[in-house]
């Protein structure tokens, strides 16, 4: 009788609610719908119902309630909306779980009739007993590389009993973040959960690894504190196990294609015959017919990594076929791209196939007028597979502050294993006087031993860094806009590990400078101006 006493009051004040409307005219509606009340009632225990009513002080409309109403923990069947002017009824197809407390989070779902206004942290909690849970868990999702807060990310939490995580099931409790990144957890258990984010842009509620960005926390979370900044860094970190999908000839080449993008790779035979070869893409390599053999089969073991150290060692057959259609026309890639050095002239060439010859009389350098010796052949480093050389030249060597040094490499300078000359490449390359260069300065805060400060453009790029260095200085800088990073460099190796969900290993950290006053990370930096104070404090979890 009591539970169909409420069926009836709550179909009563669905259809008996006064219409709240704003007047005609005047100024834009910028107020969103204000809950006023709602059956049950927020907190409410011993709740029998299978229906759920908000009432709001205004007309309103639902936006893909039916997929986007998160409720936690998930329920069994689903649910019909219906709306009436300022009410909406829930319906559900199936009851709701004995002694269990549930949290609904409308989020976006429900907006006035006028101008679209959301109502803010429209959330309903009650519980089916007489008791209900009242712990939280909340904090942030970010971009691993960039710091930035992610909005509308799902957060999931999963019990340590589950079999399940983000990548392979469904969790029991579910949010999602707000505009600035931030998440909460209402009315939680006491118990021990892992913790999950994803941008679930396909709402199956699943990190779809090979094309979603996601992340997760590396501890059990314990919600018996109702523990905050929980951090998660989101990143797309494809879990597919790496594999070839083909492997064949393609016009006078032979290509081995994977399944995603591979980080190392390696080529032999069981006679150790010479290879040619090379990654033409980011999941691609490419073997070259060096010796014009159209008639052998070799057997080759291919081995490859990927960036969550999944590994692969198999066996192709390796055959060429002639071919009508053109050859690749040998291209290079010459970096700095920028004039100005400080200290050092970093210069490297980057080539888009391997390089058989190398002629160093081709190269002349220039100070002004004057010709100096050549490239010294002792500082010529040049990758595993030929399509990238470099010389770290110390610039004070050559040129001083103000003068210009001008490297050129002349036609025919390379050629290729294919038989093709390089065109002429010239770098001019200036040690900028103190008057038309500006530094950047700072000082790490942290406890943490290894590290590395990184400097960027305004566009993400890394263009120096320094290693394990808590004053640090960048020089001899152009004019413009930069940003400065810390990576936590854990296991001291030199780069940024990204963290690898199926060893439960995650990213390190990624700190960078803000600037609290402007809200910016950005740093603009002007001819003969020195920048300091860029200091970045970094604490260490424990």
């Amino acid at each position: 009788m009591k539970k169909h006493y409420l069926y009836i009051l709550i179909i009563a004040l669905f259809y008996s609610c006064a219409r709240i409307s704003s007047p005609e005219g005047g100024p834009k509606d910028l107020t969103p719908p204000t809950l006023i009340n709602s059956v049950p009632n927020d907190g409410q225990t011993n709740y029998q119902g299978n229906t759920i009513l908000l009432v709001f002080d205004e007309s309103v409309t639902t936006k893909s309630i039916e997929t986007k109403l998160i409720i936690t923990p998930s329920i069994k069947g689903t649910f019909k909306t219906k709306t009436r002017r300022n009410t909406i009824l829930l319906t559900f197809d199936s009851s709701f779980n004995q002694n269990t407390t549930y949290t609904l989070n409308f989020g976006s779902t429900v907006t006035d009739i006028n101008e679209s206004n959301i109502p803010k942290n429209l959330y309903l909690s009650f519980a089916t007993g007489e008791y209900i849970d009242s712990l939280t868990l909340s904090g942030q999702v970010k971009d691993l590389y960039t710091s930035d807060p992610i909005e509308d990310a799902l957060v999931s939490i999963y019990t340590i009993r589950d079999s399940f995580n983000i990548t392979s099931g469904s969790a029991s409790y579910y949010t999602k973040t707000d505009s600035a990144g931030n998440y909460q957890f209402r009315n939680l258990p006491k118990d021990e959960f892992l913790l999950y984010a994803v941008l679930d842009k396909n709402s199956n509620l699943k990190a779809d690894t090979e094309k979603e960005a996601y992340g997760y926390g590396l501890d059990t979370i314990k919600t018996e504190n109702s523990p905050s900044g929980q951090s998660i860094l989101l990143q797309k970190l494809n879990t597919i196990p790496l594999s070839i999908n083909t492997a064949r000839h393609f016009a006078q080449y032979f290509e081995v294609t994977f399944n995603k993008s591979i980080t190392t790779y390696e080529a032999q035979t069981l006679n150790n015959d010479s290879l040619i070869y090379h990654k033409k893409d980011q999941d691609k390599i490419r073997f070259y017919n060096w010796n014009d053999n159209f008639t052998d089969t070799l057997q080759v073991i291919i081995s490859a990594n990927d960036s969550i150290d999944s590994n692969i060692s198999e066996t192709v057959k390796l055959y060429f076929k002639s071919s009508d259609l053109p050859k690749d026309k040998l291209t290079i890639d010459a970096f700095p791209t920028q004039g100005t050095v400080s200290d050092t002239i970093p210069l490297k060439l980057v080539f888009n196939k391997p390089i058989a010859k190398y002629f160093a009389d081709s190269v002349t350098l220039k100070k002004d007028t004057v010709i100096l010796n050549r490239l010294p052949d002792s500082l010529m480093r040049w990758n595993q597979y030929r399509t990238s050389v470099e010389w770290n030249l110390i610039t004070s060597d050559y040129i001083s502050k103000g003068e210009k040094l001008n490297i050129e490499f002349k036609p025919n300078a390379f050629v290729s294993i294919e038989n093709d000359s390089s065109q002429q490449i010239q770098k001019i390359f200036q040690q900028a006087k103190s008057e038309d260069s500006g530094l950047i300065s700072g000082q790490i805060n942290t406890r943490a031993q290894f590290f590395i400060v990184q400097l960027l453009n305004s566009q993400g790029k890394v263009l120096r860094e320094i290693r394990n260095t808590i004053n640090y200085n960048f020089n001899g800088l152009d004019a413009g806009n930069y940003q400065v990073r810390m990576v936590v460099d854990a296991n001291n190796n030199g780069k940024l590990d990204i963290g690898n969900i199926l060893q439960r290993t995650t990213p390190e950290e990624i700190v960078y400078y803000f600037d609290p006053l402007n809200s910016t990370k950005i740093i603009s930096l002007k001819k003969n101006w020195e920048v300091g104070d860029i200091n970045i404090t970094h604490t260490v979890n424990n």
